[in-house]
């Protein structure tokens, strides 16, 4: 049995289990929101919430053809899609980064700045609440699996 400290609730594996095909209709019917409108502020008022940290799962997604491409966790939504939907660092913005080495698909995008205005162009972000860390990263693995985003933009490997 896993504790979520939060509520001092204990939550199984199975029960997380079960409740994961809801997690995802969940996550993909949530509103979508441009990334470039993102900001501390309005993930705030998203969930109605004056305080941060947000802790939650995010789906990004390419509006030009609709295509899901990654899913995200974060114990703060809103410092997570900060400093990985704006950042410039290769460090720091690893959509961005990894964008600029899919010359096949990404032939115009030569640095991390030029992916950075693509993404703010033409992604968008779905974000839902999930408190407990465990369930989280659970639900990022299984979504990212169900969705596709495994192969080129999620990747779970170990260093």
């Amino acid at each position: 049995m896993m504790k979520c400290d939060l509520d001092n609730v204990v939550i199984s594996f199975e029960d997380i289990y079960k409740g994961l095909p809801k997690r995802l209709d969940e996550l993909i019917s949530a509103p979508k929101y441009e990334i470039k409108s993102l900001t501390e502020g309005t993930i705030k008022k998203v969930f109605g919430e004056d305080s941060l940290p947000i802790e939650g799962v995010f789906l990004i997604t390419n509006n030009t053809n609709n295509k899901m491409l990654y899913v995200g966790r974060s114990r703060n939504l809103a410092t997570r899609i900060g400093v990985d939907l704006r950042a410039t660092s290769r460090e720091q913005a690893t959509i961005s980064y990894k964008l600029t080495t899919l010359k096949d698909d990404y032939p115009d995008l030569e640095t991390i700045r030029d992916a950075r205005e693509y993404m703010y162009k033409h992604y968008s972000v779905q974000m839902i609440k999930v408190p407990d860390e465990n369930e989280r990263a659970i639900f990022q693995i299984y979504a990212a699996m169900k969705l596709g985003t495994i192969n080129v933009f999620n990747s779970f490997r170990e260093t």
